[in-house]
């Protein structure tokens, strides 16, 4: 009798995500909206610290500098960490998180 290990429970990146720092305000329909630090974005999702619960799969809309608001899925919480994927992909090139600065 064998175990899985842990890791084979979790699906394999599709795209890589890029370290970022910054602040955006993610909402919920006009039912709440909180400020959350996000700390990595890929062109299909993001990672963001956030203190207060956000319910696991609802669709948010999160504010993207560069782009405007962009919906996603609440994927996972666990802690102070939240993991969402963007209903349409981002184009990290217009991203002001990730943009290259031009000069």
């Amino acid at each position: 009798m064998s175990a899985e290990p842990p890791s084979s429970q979790f699906k394999i990146r599709k795209t890589q995500r890029k370290p970022v720092s910054g602040t955006a305000d993610l909402r919920h329909q006009s039912l709440y909206s909180v400020k959350v630090r996000i700390r990595d974005v890929s062109t299909e999702g993001f990672m963001a610290e956030c203190a207060d619960p956000v319910r696991i799969g609802s669709y948010v809309s999160l504010d993207v500098p560069g782009i405007g608001a962009v919906n996603a899925q609440v994927r996972w919480q666990l802690g102070g960490k939240i993991g969402g994927q963007f209903v349409d992909p981002i184009s990290l090139a217009r991203c002001e998180w990730t943009a290259t600065p031009v000069g």
